[in-house]
């Protein structure tokens, strides 16, 4: 991968394994001075245009002493892929060096000013142009590093500097059969949401900075010679753990001359960026919709990494591309009688905006990962409100984006038992019509271990949308679910929930005023049931069976509206509270005060094991 060096000369420190030290003096006093020499080497790009690090032209050192800055920062200028410090440190001392190189407006360190990047603090650095966006622009390349190093003799200590970006790149391969005055000169590219900002003291993206980032004005094409079709490349902020990638989803729009568009937009979606790698995405973009191929290429290492979109118009054409892993997009409206299972492989269904029927089928992501996105699918002949169109199994992952789902049944859920260990269900930006449930866990002992379901900016409604009854990690951040019986129930696990509205709408669920009263009295005298046979609230919380579903519930709940409302909203609470008696079993919740709870809050068995905000109840 292109790496950005940086040597330090003459007296300075200890450094660790992987940094080359020589000594040329014994132990220092005082204070010692320190020149840092950094190397920019040309590596990544195949091409000037795909990142070779010649726009570079500044780098700045922060230096940090247990954890606060050290002084004042250093600018430098780059010239010849390289810039040099000078510094005094205090001997015995261990500081640690944080850098960060780009392009700035400015030729000298005392005029350069941020230009693509804000760098007030190399703590939180982030795209400072939003707003003016433009791609194929390699002025917007920079490089990053950190080193540790203990001031206590004289050394020479090299740093090695590396991209936070992947690099997506374009390119159409049908150029030629497009007449020359049809042909695009130009392009944008709207990005749905990428992160913008990173803490280089840790290297980690900074996860409340992401954001919808479009060109602002269409760029050139990288390169038509010979009608090479190769649009565009961006820097894109990565994950910073190996082998992790941001999945990337954006439109791109063609222009010819006088800013006219000369095609119809191209959607592409899970787009995979991963830092130092170059994404290499290719297909006939403009003349068929179909047969993307993508390519994250790591520099200088083996094994790429291919991925192909096939547009497929025909049931035996999808089941045969996804249940060996592989990536589809429907061409038409389909009908589905045969279920899906994924094992051991990565495959994905772009609904394309069509409707995919599914009748009473299943979907199973078994070791592998399963994610249907951008659509509608309909399945209301599940043999039962509890029948689970998607299940993930074993070390499985199955994610909805961008969904509408109607059923008569549950829509998604880990598998039962040890056949649901180490799974994982996402939904996110999907709106949900359920029988019984929207996203339920099943409690048949033993319970699958190491659980975690995450829900985003979706909209859930069902008799209960949430049924959560075992141990697992639950999160739950703007969305809305309404239920007919229980919004949510958490019967065991962790859950946190924010910017949320959990809603019991009582006006539909029962005949009259009696009926309803004979739900609301149901438990006063009985155990819990199985399913969602408990107190009916928006929120039910805990567990009344002494000889099931013994488990400790943990419930974290920020910024979110819980109610009850409807006809016979009067009978029920907003949350209902009961807490097994067994030590460490027990029910704790904390809220903020930008929580509410309509209808008020009930803690059964006198409160006993029950812990609020800190106070026992």
């Amino acid at each position: 991968m292109k790496k950005l060096l940086l040597f330090a000369a003459m007296a300075l420190m200890g450094m660790t394994a992987c940094q080359q030290a020589e000594e040329t003096s014994g132990a220092a006093s005082g204070e010692v001075d320190v020149m840092v020499t950094t190397t920019l080497p040309a590596e990544m790009g195949l091409t000037r245009a795909a990142g070779d690090g010649t726009s570079i032209n500044r780098c700045i050192m922060e230096i940090y002493l247990d954890g606060t800055l050290y002084g004042s920062r250093k600018v430098a200028s780059v010239a010849n892929l390289k810039a040099t410090f000078s510094v005094r440190l205090i001997a015995g001392e261990t500081y640690d060096l944080v850098f960060w190189a780009d392009c700035a407006n400015g030729t000298t360190p005392e005029d350069f000013t941020d230009k693509h990047y804000s760098t007030t603090t190399l703590s939180n650095v982030t795209i400072a142009d939003v707003a003016t966006y433009t791609g194929n622009d390699d002025t917007r390349d920079a490089f990053f590093g950190k080193t540790q190093v203990v001031a206590d003799q004289t050394q020479a200590v090299s740093v090695t500097l590396k991209r936070p970006f992947g690099q997506i790149n374009v390119q159409t391969l049908d150029m030629a059969d497009v007449p020359a005055a049809q042909q695009p000169t130009s392009v944008k590219i709207a990005f749905e949401s990428v992160p913008t900002g990173i803490n280089l003291l840790t290297g980690e993206l900074l996860t409340d900075s992401k954001s919808a980032v479009a060109y602002s004005t269409a760029a050139p094409l990288v390169d038509n010679t010979n009608n090479a079709g190769k649009l565009t490349f961006d820097y894109i902020f990565a994950p910073q753990t190996a082998g992790e990638q941001y999945l990337a989803n954006f439109t791109m729009s063609f222009y010819g001359a006088g800013d006219a568009k000369v095609a119809s937009d191209y959607v592409f979606t899970s787009i995979p960026a991963q830092r130092n790698y170059r994404t290499l995405v290719s297909g006939n973009l403009l003349t068929k919709k179909a047969d993307v191929t993508v390519t994250v290429d790591p520099e200088f290492e083996e094994g790429d990494i291919e991925h192909e979109i096939v547009e497929v118009s025909n049931p035996d054409d999808l089941l045969s591309n996804i249940e060996n892993g592989g990536s589809v997009r429907l061409g038409c409206d389909m009908e589905l009688d045969e279920s899906i299972v994924v094992s051991g492989n990565s495959a994905a269904i772009d609904l394309n905006g069509k409707t995919l029927t599914a009748g009473a089928i299943i979907m199973n992501a078994r070791g592998g990962e399963l994610s249907i996105e951008n659509g509608k699918i309909v399945a209301n002949e599940m043999s039962s409100a509890a029948s689970t169109i998607f299940n993930a199994e074993a070390n499985g992952v199955i994610t909805l984006d961008g969904v509408t789902v109607e059923t008569n049944g549950t829509v998604v859920g880990p598998a039962t038992a040890a056949e649901g260990d180490n799974s994982t269900v996402v939904v996110k930006n999907s709106t949900i019509k359920c029988g019984a449930y929207a996203v339920a866990t099943n409690a048949s002992a033993p319970a699958p271990k190491n659980v975690k379901i995450v829900l985003e900016n979706s909209t859930l409604e069902g008799d209960t949308p949430i049924c959560v009854n075992i141990p697992c990690d639950f999160t739950m951040d703007g969305c809305t679910v309404i239920g007919g019986m229980q919004a949510m129930m958490l019967r065991g696990g962790t859950a946190t929930i924010s910017n949320s509205t959990l809603t019991f709408d009582t006006t539909n669920s029962f005949k009259d005023e009696a009926d309803a009263k004979s739900f609301a009295d149901y438990f006063l005298t009985s155990n819990w049931g199985s399913g969602n046979m408990v107190n009916l609230s928006a929120l039910t919380v805990g567990n009344k069976a002494p000889n099931a579903y013994q488990y400790p519930t943990v419930l974290n709940l920020v910024k979110t509206t819980v109610e009850t409302v409807g006809t016979y909203a009067s009978l029920f609470p907003a949350m209902y509270v009961w807490a097994n008696e067994g030590e460490g079993l027990g029910v704790t919740i904390t809220y903020d005060n930008d929580c509410s709870f309509t209808g008020g809050i009930t803690y059964g068995n006198d409160g006993k094991n029950i812990t609020v905000n800190g106070q026992a109840q």
